[in-house]
């Protein structure tokens, strides 16, 4: 699976954006309105509707939808 299409497709669904305008500058908590909690919430049904596990310790640094994208791109990927 194609994780990075995978997850801007969740993005666009849940924000019910094109995915066209979602890009890895796109800030959870200032362009996507979300608070601290509802970002945990954000990764909880991303991990579950995709079938990944984020790393506890790496999920404070996911600022923005390129932080989250580039956990998939490290060597030891949580899928």
């Amino acid at each position: 699976m194609q994780v990075a299409p995978a997850i801007i497709q969740f993005l666009a669904n849940e924000f019910q954006l094109d995915p066209d305008h979602l890009n890895p500058d796109t800030s959870f908590t200032t362009d996507l309105g979300l608070t601290a909690e509802q970002l945990t919430d954000l990764l909880q049904r991303l991990q579950e509707s995709l079938g990944v596990i984020l790393p506890e310790d790496k999920v404070p640094a996911i600022a923005t939808i390129g932080n989250l994208l580039e956990l998939f791109e490290e060597d030891d990927a949580p899928f």
